[in-house]
């Protein structure tokens, strides 16, 4: 498909591609929260081996 579908594609085809939409932006919050956890975690990790220096 390409692109956003027009008005006179059928109900199902928008549906779809609505419900594709959000699939991928759901995977895409959870990436930014893996990735913020990651770092937030090595940060925390490397702020306490730096203390213990």
């Amino acid at each position: 498909m390409s692109g956003p579908p027009s008005g006179s594609d059928s109900l199902a085809v928008r549906q779809r591609y609505l419900r594709h939409r959000r699939r991928l932006s759901d995977r895409g919050w959870i990436t930014v929260w893996v990735t913020l956890g990651a770092l937030v975690g090595w940060l925390f990790i490397a702020g306490f081996a730096g203390l213990g220096h």
